[in-house]
This record gives C-alpha cells, sequence and structure tokens, in this order.
C-alpha cells in the first residue's frame, strides 16, 4: 500500500473488522449501552446546522457586540412533518460564560429563502436581520436583546434580498426583486416585441415581464416610514451593500456601466474572454447583462449611482466603512489600466485591497491579494483599522485558512501586523471533521483543551456511521489527489463492496454526512454507508483550473474519476464492475463526459442540476451572457463558422448515443429542466434508461425537507437499486420500482442485442 494513502489506523482497520465500530464510537461519542440505529436521510434532514456563522466555510469569525460581551448564533434544521425549515437566532453571554443561550427571535421558511438570514450587530443591545415566516416574503427586522421585543423595519411587496443600516435605525437601504414595468409589459403583451436579453424559458413561461434575478435598490428612512427606489436600471442578481455610518452613501455591485477593449488584458482568463465576448455583443446591439460587475457608489440623497472605480470587480468584494464615513477599505477591486511599465503589469495581474476617499472616489493600493487566495475585511476592534481573513486555494480543493491580519494607519501609512489573541477573552469556535458533526466549543489558550458549548445534535450519539478517511491517490496523469472515503456500516475486511462517487468539491475538515459543504441534492454520502456501499467524495483536481473551460476538462475530469477506480479496486475494498456516479451542477458535466468517453463500466450514475455544456443548453441559454463564456470559451468559439470539430468530438450532445448507463436527471426548476431536455430526450429516443425527475419549485440546492427527501432518497433508492438489486419495501415506492424494473429489462435486452452484433 502507498503510505500516502492510508494513515496506521486504516491499515489496522484491514486487520480487524471491529475496529470500525470502535472508532466510531469514539469519534461520534457514541453510547454502546443503546443500539445504534442506521443513519437515513430523514435524519440528515433533521440534523440542527449552523448558519451564523456558516459551518461549511472555515475561517469566519463570531459575531460578537460592539463591547465583545456578546455573540449570535442563527441554527437550521428541517421539520419533515410540516415541510418546514426552523430558524433561530441566539445570543451567548460571555461575561458569564459558558453561559446558556437566550433565545431572542424564531422564525420559520416554507420557501426555498432561509427563515432568518444576514443577522449584524447594529449595537450592544440591538441586532437587525432578515427573516420570514410560512406564506410571508422576507423583511428586515430588529430585536432588543434585553426586552425581547422585535421591530418590523421594511414592508416591500416583494420581499428585501439584501439591507444595511445604520445604528441608529434612520437610514436603510435593501434591494428587492424588481417588480417590472406593469405598462410596458401590456404593450409588449398586446403588440409582440423584439427579443433581446429575454431568455427561452422566460419566453415559453411568460414571466418575460418581469425579468428574472432582477433587483431594485430601495432607500428608506425608517423613522418617517419614506422608501424610494434609488435612481438606476434594475440591476441584475442579488447584491451586498455596505451602508456608510451617516447613512449617506451607499457601496454595492452592479453590472459594468462600460465594458473597454483593453479590459480584455487583464490576467484572469474569464474575465478576459468576458470582456472581449462584450465588444463583440455590441456590435449585435446586445448588452451583455452582468457578466462583468464593478463596484459601484450610491448617494442616498439623490439615488444616483455610479462606478466607484472604473474597473472590474473580483470574485470576493467586501467593505470596511471609516467612522466618520468620509473613506471606506474594499477588497476585491483591480485598479484602472491607465499606468504604465511595472505598475501597469501589477493591476493587469491582481486585485487588490485599496482605500478610497469620498465621495471623490480617490485611492491608494494597501496591498495586493495574491491569485491563489481570497481576502474579505471586517472592522476591526478599534474604530481605525481593519481586520484581513484569508484563504489559501491549495490542491484538490482544499482552502486554508490563513492567520488573520490587522491593518491599522500610523503617520498616515497603513501597517500590517498578525493579530494576536487575547488571554482574556473566550477562544470560541466552530469545530467539526470529516468524522465528526459540528459543535460549539470554548477552547483553552493554554492547553488547547476544548469544551462543549453547545452540540446541536446529541441525537447522534445514538445512530450508526460509515467510518469516514481522507485518502490520497495519484492521477493517470501523476497528478495528485485527495478525496473522502467512508466504509459502510457492515464493512468487514476482505469483502468487496459498491461504490458511489460522489462529485463537487472535498473538505478534510468539514463533516461528511451528505455532500461536500452544504450540498444536499441529490448527494447522501452516509445513507448510502448504512445501505453497504462505499462512498467516495471526490476533490478538486490540481488541474481544474488550468483545464475548466477548456477541451481538456473532461478529460482531466476523467483522470480522477478512473484513478479512483483503480485506486480502490487495487486495496480490495470495491468491485469495479458495481460503481455509480454523482454529478450536481457543474460536475454533471463530470459524470456526462464520464459515461460517453470512459472505458470503465459504470452501473448507476445521477446528474442533478448538471451542467452538460452541451448545444442545446448553449442555444437555450445564450441571453445568459456568463454561460455563454464559459461554454465558448470550452470549444473556443460558437458552433458555426467552421468550428463544429471541436464540438461533435467533445460535447455531451453529440455523443449521447455512447451513453448505456442507467442515469437518474434531476431538475429543480422549469429552467433546469428545459436545459436537461436535449439529454432526456435523445436518451428515451435511442432506448437507453434514463429517468427526469423534476421538482417544480425547488432551488439548485434543494433545502425543503419533502425535496430534500424526493431527491436524496431517491438517489439512495436508484443507486441501491442498479448497484445491489435490492428495492425498499415502502408500498408507496412500488411504482418507482415498477418503472426501474422496466428500465432493467430494456438495459439487458439493449446488452443482448449489442452482444449479438458484436
Amino acid at each position: 500500500m502507498n503510505k500516502r494513502t492510508l494513515n496506521p489506523f486504516l491499515k489496522a482497520i484491514c486487520c480487524c473488522a471491529t475496529l470500525v465500530l470502535a472508532v466510531t464510537v469514539k469519534a461520534f461519542g457514541i453510547d454502546q449501552s443503546k443500539t445504534l440505529k442506521p443513519f437515513t436521510v430523514l435524519d440528515s434532514i433533521g440534523m440542527t446546522h449552523f448558519e451564523d456563522p456558516p459551518e461549511y466555510v472555515q475561517g469566519y469569525d463570531l459575531k460578537y457586540s460592539p463591547n465583545r460581551q456578546q455573540f449570535l448564533v442563527v441554527t437550521e434544521k428541517g421539520d419533515i412533518d410540516l415541510n418546514l425549515r426552523e430558524y433561530s437566532l441566539s445570543i451567548y453571554n460571555v461575561r458569564s460564560f459558558p453561559s446558556e443561550p437566550i433565545e431572542v427571535a424564531k422564525f420559520k421558511s416554507s420557501s426555498n429563502r432561509p427563515g432568518i438570514a444576514a443577522a449584524k450587530w447594529l449595537d450592544n443591545d440591538t441586532i437587525s436581520f432578515i427573516a420570514e415566516n410560512p406564506g410571508e416574503v422576507p423583511q428586515v427586522y430588529a430585536v432588543n436583546c434585553s426586552t425581547l421585543k422585535l421591530t418590523k423595519i421594511t414592508s416591500d411587496p416583494l420581499g428585501v434580498a439584501e439591507y444595511d443600516l445604520t445604528a441608529d435605525l434612520k437610514t436603510a437601504v435593501y434591494y428587492a426583486q424588481w417588480s417590472g414595468d406593469d405598462v410596458e409589459a401590456r404593450k409588449r403583451d398586446q403588440h409582440g416585441f423584439a427579443v433581446g436579453n429575454e431568455r427561452l424559458v422566460d419566453l415559453i413561461s411568460g414571466s418575460w415581464t418581469r425579468k428574472s434575478f432582477t433587483y431594485q435598490m430601495f432607500i428608506m428612512h425608517p423613522s418617517s416610514g419614506t422608501v424610494r427606489a434609488a435612481h438606476s436600471r434594475p440591476l441584475f442578481g442579488v447584491q451586498r451593500v455596505w451602508l456608510s455610518p451617516d447613512g449617506k452613501h451607499v457601496i454595492t455591485v452592479g453590472p459594468a456601466v462600460e465594458i473597454p477593449a483593453i479590459w480584455e488584458e487583464y490576467g484572469n482568463r474569464l474575465l478576459s474572454h468576458a470582456a472581449h465576448d462584450a465588444q463583440s455583443m455590441k456590435t449585435s446591439g446586445t448588452r451583455a447583462e452582468g457578466v462583468i460587475t464593478q463596484l459601484m457608489l450610491v448617494d442616498t440623497d439623490t439615488g444616483n449611482i455610479r462606478p466607484l472605480v472604473n474597473a472590474p470587480r473580483a470574485v470576493l468584494a467586501s467593505v470596511v466603512w471609516a467612522a466618520d464615513s468620509n473613506s471606506a477599505i474594499v477588497a476585491g477591486t483591480y485598479l484602472p489600466l491607465d499606468a504604465q511599465g511595472e505598475e501597469l503589469a501589477r493591476r493587469k495581474a491582481l486585485p487588490v485591497v485599496a482605500e478610497f476617499t469620498l465621495p471623490a472616489g480617490s485611492y491608494r493600493r494597501i496591498a495586493d491579494i495574491p491569485s491563489n487566495q481570497t481576502w474579505r475585511v471586517e472592522r476591526s476592534g478599534s474604530s481605525e483599522g481593519f481586520i484581513v481573513y484569508s484563504k489559501k486555494f491549495e490542491e484538490g480543493d482544499i482552502s486554508k485558512v490563513l492567520p488573520k491580519a490587522l491593518y491599522r494607519k500610523e503617520n498616515d501609512q497603513w501597517l500590517r501586523e498578525t493579530v494576536s489573541a487575547s488571554e482574556q477573552e473566550p477562544n470560541i469556535r466552530i469545530t467539526q471533521a470529516i468524522d465528526r458533526w459540528p459543535q460549539l466549543v470554548g477552547i483553552d489558550r493554554g492547553t488547547g483543551r476544548e469544551t462543549v458549548i453547545t452540540d446541536p445534535n446529541p441525537q447522534f450519539r445514538y445512530f450508526q456511521f460509515g467510518h469516514a478517511e481522507t485518502i490520497h491517490w495519484t492521477g493517470k496523469r501523476g497528478e495528485s489527489l485527495i478525496g473522502g472515503l467512508i466504509y459502510p456500516t457492515s464493512y468487514k475486511p476482505g469483502m468487496r463492496y459498491p461504490l458511489v462517487i460522489q462529485t463537487h468539491g472535498f473538505s478534510p475538515n468539514s463533516f461528511l454526512v451528505d455532500g461536500p459543504f452544504f450540498f444536499t441534492t441529490s448527494m447522501a454520502a452516509q445513507a448510502l454507508a448504512n445501505k453497504g456501499i462505499v462512498v467516495l467524495q471526490l476533490g478538486e483536481s490540481p488541474l481544474y483550473e488550468t483545464s475548466q473551460f477548456t477541451l481538456d476538462y473532461g478529460p482531466a475530469n476523467l483522470s480522477q474519476l478512473e484513478s479512483a477506480v483503480d485506486y480502490l479496486d487495487k486495496l480490495g475494498l470495491i468491485e469495479r464492475e458495481r460503481v455509480g456516479l454523482v454529478g450536481f451542477s457543474i460536475t454533471g458535466f463530470q459524470v456526462r463526459y464520464a459515461l460517453e468517453h470512459s472505458a470503465y463500466h459504470f452501473a448507476a450514475a445521477t446528474s442533478a442540476e448538471g451542467n452538460d455544456y452541451g448545444y442545446w443548453t448553449y442555444v437555450a441559454s445564450f441571453a445568459a451572457g456568463a454561460w455563454r463564456v464559459q461554454v465558448e470559451s470550452m470549444y473556443g468559439g460558437p458552433p458555426w463558422s467552421g468550428n463544429w470539430k471541436a464540438w461533435l468530438e467533445n460535447s455531451v450532445s453529440f455523443n449521447l448515443d455512447k451513453i448505456h448507463t442507467p442515469l437518474r436527471l434531476e431538475s429543480e426548476s422549469s429552467e433546469e429542466v428545459v436545459n436537461e431536455w436535449e439529454n432526456f430526450m435523445a436518451l428515451r429516443r435511442l432506448n437507453r434508461p434514463v429517468e427526469l425527475m423534476f421538482i417544480p419549485h425547488g432551488a439548485h440546492v434543494v433545502v425543503k425537507p419533502w425535496e430534500r427527501l424526493t431527491s436524496q432518497q431517491g438517489n439512495v433508492d436508484w443507486m441501491t437499486f442498479w448497484l445491489k438489486g435490492e428495492e425498499d419495501a415502502d408500498p408507496t415506492k412500488a411504482e418507482q420500482y415498477a418503472r426501474w424494473r422496466e428500465m432493467r429489462k430494456l438495459q439487458e435486452s439493449n446488452r443482448t442485442a449489442s452482444t449479438a452484433t458484436q
């Protein structure tokens, strides 16, 4: 065995079957005096999660009150009986630490939106947040933590998507879904109109009357109740807003007002391609909506909006206003390409953290953000300065949280210091591991000893979990790969088991219960392990960045999948003829490419809400500029004017006849079902076993309990059926298995016919 792949404990596991249970008991603190219950999708739905700070994001600090005496925590769990998600906002008192939390607000969501979101301290006793209950749209609330008095701030008819609020409650800004232009929509409906940026799905459904994902900014004065729209066209996408302490200015994100040709010279490949695409779109009179964004400055007195700086935004932007509102620290913007020599090269290559003097807009660089890092700025405890939270991305989709840095101003110069922990302040954080669910703990700074403050899921001590381990192996191109391996709960050394490979990333520092991070659509790792299946959660390949949106993207991903099968087969752990693949979103392409181009046998596959970078989705979604940029970048341009060869040889669309694996497609909205239609109908026409699950009112990441049950449990049943030949005795699933048995007959018939022609 490769010593890099299995640690000494896992080697021992191959010698002693009972050790799996022993480790599970140790890792989870399970009570051995009670019979352990199989962990199911229902148990995952009922799991309580930390939403704020988010348990799935490394490096987020707790949100402390300005005096650092209290902090807030938001939790969420599903209620399968009512098909609701319960949200709770609680505060902890540091002065009497450790103390029991005080619940200050509770909401329940029946939509795809969170019940409580965007919580922030306004002062030492007041917290604001966005919230909703069943049948409502989200609004901004404020709660007094001493009196528990809840005040509703906004009453927008379509609901608030993002907001900021001054501490004195005198000024608020928020984004709400654009209500549309009723007069123009009525005229178009009665007379017809020339299609512009409308998407095909909007034209078919009739939702063209109000552009999808389009939001309007509003400026509100809660004391008088006056609300007015900012003087700008509605913006594409929900964007953050940072309101100055005096309430006079807002920094936000919006579509670039102008995209000059020189922006093609920025070093980021997709940004450069998008800028080039925008130039070509000008000739057709079509606007590249939302493809490139930039930071904008809003005057709350006039409502006018203008670019903060004549440069595009990087992936992640954040802002810290100075206490006097005369300047702001901005992280995640590029600088204009109006320099020369070394300075010009520097601006092309890297985004920056910069100080902007407002409203004039003059700026000075504080630091460059390295290309493999993301930086987020937050206010420091003192009025002067800010803290940088940064991550470094390494191979295998692993992000390393870097030490916090404090920037403070001295003699008009910004100095960087390492943040030193206060010995008097408790060290409190959310801890977890691949085999340990998240808990809120206090850590002794001297000994490192952890004391559990809140265990949100004590019931997990009585469930059976498959042993989870981080593994490493080498890809077919020599690349170093990483993943999370979960053994079946029934594991016995020497036996081989079916394997399900789940894609879309992996974090060894996160509890692996469903899929990676917060992704629940179709993925259910521990539920599969309780069905006697090995699960591999695939990390990101080190070839990802260089291959993404190129013709090498499929082959690079295929190296991951095939080498994983080879490696686990060599260990004697799996049956290589009983392997299932699960793709979600962008990794839907990875799965479909493997089904078309791999010589390996895959017994079943699922692509949920999956991209295919195919011809039909390209044509149907042409108005979505970001999608067009990605697809054309992959194939070297559109599929015309002599560019058919790359499409014919590599596109999923023109190779669907090579798919023989039973494929489960899943769509959570009318938009996505349009995107899946080509794959579904082509495979049906080819008499291949295919199923399309349609969840009409879902979200890209399914969150509502009943929809999660359809998506996750449906996939557990699908994999168990095709990989093990097992069926659930639940009588409500009789029709499901009747369909699948017919598919199995079709599969066997196809196999017989193929053998006869050879």
